[in-house]
């Protein structure tokens, strides 16, 4: 709360898939999921492709990254076959650092100086944390290897973290953040990536944080009666027989103690990263580095916390799970607000490197094409942030591509609307959602096959179709013309 009143604030800041490798890759390239090819979970994003830490690094920064990166897979189905493992093109594939295959981060990956990195979730941990509870901690990893403390009837992947608070990756995160705020390289400029794994299922924050919030006390999650029935086929087969999304094996036909039981968990770790967040932006203040540092906090997804009868992320371009927070801080330049602006996860890089006034790596080029798109597709949020505008763009574009199912999501957000389409396979007949976001704030009321609002829909397919040729890849350049 201090930092939203202390920066800009959007209230209208979307994902581009609500998945964490594509939108994690989104936020380092610039890319949509289309442009960096990492269009669903499990796909690994090309490692050579230009990244905004690498290009703030030949610009003079010092870069450094603490926890969650995500870019590529954490784990390989058992059917892969002719795939070339190195640590250089999976460095995150949490078998390579079970088996000694890595024992640290490669050096420059996504173009940090250094990294230290989270793997996982939950106690099923790996990666550099690991590494560091093995070696400072041993007793504690034996015990974190036995698994959360369930209690009785909870829900599906709910239970107490069984170490101690001061172990947890969320603080393990902030105190190697902290670190490097005091041993940082001195004189120059840096660009530091401090991602907590949290919130995230499966739902184990460590005492006393997983009794913080009492699920009773909640807000419950929101649906109607028969809702299903105007959605696409696929919602009423998901939920009914639980298919496998995002590493759940039940994700959904829950009762509504166990959903508020999962929102009640989450509270508590949203609480614990509250409190870490605060021991970073504290050690700002202390060195002097507060009012020339810009912050910005971000996630990569929401969570559906069994809105609509659905839990976690998958196929579903409801509000819960594609609206993130984004707060921009720089005392020293933006005045305080908050703004209902559409923003999305795309906007980030070309806003960073406005601010660093780094260019993008356009690679070679023919001097000739002055009317050529700009490199990246999303908006400097710059103008808005200075107060010189008071938006930079009238809709933001969401896509995602579900290959379990054979699904492709493309969707619209403007101010007042959100419109989906949906492509599966031969499908007969296509299928879609419609939502007023200014009467129904909930999506609850499906509109798409309303006779009264078919213009409505038309207008917003037509405006969805030209943004995604707008954002679609304007590199590489050309050398010529034949």
């Amino acid at each position: 709360d201090a930092l939203a009143r202390a920066g800009v604030y959007f209230s209208r800041a979307y994902v581009n898939c609500p998945l964490s490798m594509p939108g994690r890759a989104t936020l380092f390239t610039g890319l949509t999921p289309r442009g960096h090819k990492v269009r669903t979970n499990g796909i690994p994003l090309d490692l050579d492709i230009p990244m905004v830490p690498g290009l703030l690094r030949g610009a003079g920064y010092a870069t450094a990254s603490f926890g969650k990166i995500h870019v590529t897979p954490y784990v390989l189905h058992e059917s892969v076959r002719g795939v070339d493992i190195t640590p250089r093109r999976f460095p995150e594939l949490m078998r390579l650092w079970k088996e000694g295959g890595l024992e640290r981060a490669p050096a420059g990956f996504c173009g940090f100086d250094e990294v230290e990195l989270t793997l996982g979730h939950g106690t099923g941990v790996e990666g550099d944390y690991a590494r560091w509870l093995q070696r400072e901690h041993p007793e504690a990893w034996r015990d974190l290897q036995k698994g959360p403390e369930h209690c009785e009837g909870a829900a599906e992947s709910c239970g107490r973290f069984p170490l101690d608070e001061s172990l947890h990756p969320t603080a393990w995160v902030a105190d190697r953040t902290i670190r490097w705020l005091k041993e940082r390289p001195a004189g120059r400029p840096f660009f530091l990536w401090c991602s907590f794994p949290d919130p995230h299922h499966p739902y184990v924050p460590p005492a006393p944080w997983d009794t913080m919030y009492r699920p009773e006390d909640g807000v419950p999650p929101v649906g109607r009666p028969g809702e299903l029935e105007d959605l696409a086929p696929f919602f009423r087969t998901v939920h009914d027989q639980g298919l496998r999304l995002s590493g759940r094996v039940h994700p959904t036909a829950m009762t509504d103690a166990q959903y508020r039981q999962i929102i009640a968990y989450t509270h508590g770790m949203i609480s614990l990263v509250d409190k870490h967040i605060g021991r970073v932006l504290a050690q700002l203040q202390a060195q002097g580095l507060a009012e020339n540092t810009v912050v910005v906090f971000v996630s990569d997804h929401g969570d559906l916390m069994g809105d609509h009868g659905l839990i976690n992320k998958g196929p579903f371009h409801f509000e819960g799970l594609l609206r993130v927070p984004l707060i921009w801080r720089w005392p020293q330049r933006f005045a305080p607000q908050a703004t209902p602006a559409l923003a999305s996860l795309l906007d980030f890089a070309p806003t960073i490197l406005d601010l660093a006034r780094v260019a993008v790596d356009e690679g070679p080029a023919a001097d000739e094409a002055a009317q050529q798109p700009p490199a990246l597709p999303g908006r400097s949020l710059v103008p808005l942030l200075t107060g010189q505008w008071q938006e930079v763009q009238d809709s933001v574009v969401i896509e995602n591509d579900e290959d379990y199912l054979g699904l492709r999501l493309r969707t619209l957000v403007t101010p007042s609307h959100k419109v989906t389409t949906y492509t599966a396979g031969r499908a007969a007949e296509p299928f879609g959602e419609l939502f007023d976001l200014r009467s129904d704030p909930e999506e609850v009321f499906n509109l798409w096959s309303r006779t009264e609002f078919r213009a409505v829909r038309g207008r917003l397919i037509e405006q969805l179709h030209y943004r995604l040729t707008e954002t679609d890849m304007a590199l590489p350049r050309r050398l010529g013309h034949a």
